[in-house]
């Protein structure tokens, strides 16, 4: 299946609207398929952002450099499967001392505006987060443009005592230790103050909730944003759920693109209203083409 054979269809179901109003609501559904999402990356050094990454995308992320000089300043990496890309943001660890967290705070509040999504990695195995309760105090709830999702990845739960009780081969804590990382997911949700579904415990290691805290990022998402992504995850993350979720999103950005276009076209208000009677048609269609631009 072709883009071409996707946008052919999408023609087809705009026959009724005018000419250069066609060519725009092309033109603007043509930036909905090749969006290029940005998503942040915290953490401290060593808390696995890499592998993560890795675990999650088909193309290899590799690991930055733990050269002080190359930790100061964000990491881009753009990712590319097929004709979409992904860039990825690795951002400077926090807690190498107060001057540094003081940079790091006004370049994350430069960058905010940037991103799509920031995930936040932590080592479940860590006793506190009192550095980033702080940082996260400083950065993202003295924000006062609009904040990017947030979503804290609770990472090598393998690690949680007791550790030797892992079943490694069905990537499952034993029941003593999943007491202990819901314990954990609750304590860290209390001190940052967030939402307990957004702290996601996992394992790449361990094999383990990969595929949740995917549906987590699929779900949080900007509209615009998690169709492009889907191309780039590994094909055991693209579950009917995600694929379901991003189709959706995808068929109600193109109305609310649809919408806006014929708001500004210079339009008799009764043509206006019969475009936009017919725009759940086009949702249809572009939901039922999903798969011609994203798979």
């Amino acid at each position: 299946m072709k883009k071409s054979s996707g946008y052919a269809l999408i023609r087809r179901h705009l026959r009724r609207y005018p000419r250069a109003l066609r060519q725009t609501l092309i033109r603007e559904l043509s930036q909905l398929v090749t969006y290029e999402p940005v998503i942040g990356i915290m953490g401290k050094t060593g808390v696995g952002k890499s592998s993560l990454c890795n675990a999650l995308f088909r193309s290899e992320v590799c690991g930055v450099s733990a050269v002080e000089a190359c930790t100061r300043q964000p990491q881009r990496v753009r990712l590319r499967f097929g004709n979409h890309f992904l860039t990825l943001v690795d951002l400077p660890g926090v807690g190498e001392s107060q001057q540094r967290d003081g940079e790091y705070r006004d370049l994350y509040r430069q960058l905010m505006p940037e991103v799509d999504m920031v995930i936040w990695v932590l080592k479940a195995d860590d006793r506190a987060f009192s550095i980033e309760e702080q940082f996260y105090h400083d950065v993202f709830q003295e924000f006062s443009g609009l904040l990017p999702p947030l979503i804290w990845a609770l990472n090598q739960a393998d690690k949680i005592e007791p550790a030797d009780q892992w079943c490694w081969p069905s990537a499952q804590p034993s029941p003593l230790q999943a007491e202990h990382i819901a314990l954990k997911q609750q304590a860290v949700a209390r001190q940052l103050g967030m939402a307990e579904k957004d702290i996601i415990p996992v394992s790449v290691r361990g094999r383990y909730r990969l595929p949740a805290l995917v549906e987590h990022i699929i779900t949080r998402l900007p509209k615009q944003a998690r169709s492009p992504l889907v191309p780039h995850l590994h094909s055991g993350y693209r579950t009917s759920s995600v694929i379901s979720t991003a189709r959706s999103s995808f068929g109600e950005g193109a109305v609310e693109v649809i919408d806006r276009i014929i708001d500004l076209a210079p339009l008799p208000q009764l043509a206006r209203s019969a475009l936009k009677a017919v725009t759940h048609t086009v949702a249809s269609v572009a939901g039922s083409v999903w798969s011609f631009f994203f798979r």
